[in-house]
Parts: C-alpha cells; sequence; structure tokens
C-alpha cells in the first residue's frame, strides 16, 4: 500500500507494479523475527534488483520475494513474517500516506462511517497494493474485502507450499489480513481482519471479512455482523 492521497495508476499495457512497502517491510521484518542474514538470503533468492526501492515497483519483485520466504522457512514462520511485514506496511501508512486531516476525522467518527470511509480509500488507491489484482468492499457494515488476484495468493508465490493451519482459515493472506486490518483500526480499534476464502484453496477471489469488537465479542466466538 502507498499513498492514500495520490492519484493514478499503471498504464494497460505496463507491467503491474505495487508500493515498494511491500518489499521494504518484508525484508525488515525477516530481519526482525529471523536475521539480516537471512533477509540477505532471501533477496538473494528472490533475485531482488533493488532492496531499498523508493518508488512504485514491479508487483513480480513482491511476489518473487513471497515465494522466496515460503521456500526458505517452515510454513508457520514464513506466514508470521508475511503478518509483520503487512503490519509494518500499514504503520507506515498510517503515519505518512494518509493526512493528518484525515486521521482526525477517522478518530471522531463512528465505525459505520469511517471504515466505510477508509474502504472507498482503499477502492481508489488499489492500484498502489493489489498489482494486477482487483479490489472491492463488499456486503453490509462492516462488510468483507474482496480481493481478485491477491499477489500473494497465486501459485507464483508458494502458497502451495502452505497448510491451512500455518495461513489460517484462507490460508495465502497473512500479509493483506495485517495490513487491511492496521489500517482499518484508524477508524474502528479493536476492528479484526480475517481471510476467509482463498483463491489458493480454489476459491474465485480472496475474501477478507471485516469484523468490529461487537462481532468479535459474541459469546459462542462465532463472528457476526455489528450492530454499532
Amino acid at each position: 500500500m502507498r499513498a492514500m492521497h495520490e492519484s493514478g495508476s499503471t498504464a494497460p499495457d505496463a507491467p503491474p507494479r505495487i508500493g515498494p512497502n511491500a518489499v521494504l517491510q518484508t525484508l525488515r521484518a525477516l530481519a526482525e523475527l529471523e536475521s539480516g542474514a537471512l533477509a540477505d538470503a532471501v533477496a538473494e533468492r528472490a533475485g531482488l534488483p533493488d532492496r531499498h526501492p523508493t518508488r512504485m515497483i514491479p508487483e513480480a519483485w513482491f511476489v518473487d520475494l513471497v515465494r522466496a520466504v515460503r521456500e526458505t522457512l517452515p510454513a508457520e514462520r514464513a506466514e508470521a513474517v508475511l503478518r509483520r511485514s503487512g503490519q509494518y506496511t500499514a504503520d507506515y501508512v498510517r503515519a505518512n500516506r494518509i493526512p493528518a486531516p484525515l486521521r482526525g476525522l477517522l478518530a471522531v467518527l463512528p465505525g459505520r462511517l469511517g471504515i466505510p470511509l477508509l474502504l472507498s480509500a482503499f477502492r481508489r488507491h488499489a492500484w498502489t497494493f493489489a498489482g494486477a489484482g482487483r479490489f472491492q468492499a463488499v456486503g453490509a457494515y462492516p462488510g468483507t474485502i474482496v480481493l481478485e488476484g491477491c499477489p500473494t495468493c497465486r501459485p507464483a508465490a508458494g502458497v502451495g507450499r502452505l497448510s491451512s493451519s500455518a495461513g489460517g482459515d484462507g490460508v495465502g493472506g497473512a500479509y493483506y489480513e495485517a495490513a487491511f486490518q492496521g489500517l482499518l483500526g484508524l477508524a474502528a480499534p479493536g476492528v479484526a481482519v480475517r481471510e476467509v476464502a482463498c483463491r489458493s484453496r480454489a476459491a474465485p477471489a480472496c475474501r477478507f471479512q471485516i469484523l468490529t469488537t461487537a462481532a468479535l465479542a459474541t459469546p459462542s466466538g462465532e463472528p457476526r455482523c455489528a450492530s454499532s
């Protein structure tokens, strides 16, 4: 994910691109959760042309890096790295790419207004984080995010190596779960995002269910749509 206040898109005939934080924060998470030497080895395995990009990069760099992470680490550790990378990406975007007036507005709006506002911003800027994928927000509040062609859930990203226990219910979307959750937390502290269907498990698209505090607090533990 990149700037919430930028506009533009990739030309139709150009290779899909993605924000540099997808690579930067994955390498950071690797170094912190594993080691700097392993981060270097994974970057080498992925064939990254630049380990410190500052502009939009080819989506393939991120897909190759995710595959290399999964080929190098056991499944649970690989997904922990990608989840941490998603958290760091959300932290960066919150601090540097969401204008202060919008952050202030989200802090005072009720979640049922703030979450749709953020989802609308995600939709406008999906070209910065979805690559060749297609973003949609569907359903009644708090809703579900649908990401067709999710970069981390394609065969090229090594998702076939994961078990269902390693990646959660959906399997391959730990990076996007964490990134969406971190950003939606601006509008609803305590919000959770869970991948409930994944392209890697024959679903037509990856689906990320948004759960508010009310939904998470049901006695049965089963998620439900929040009423507040």
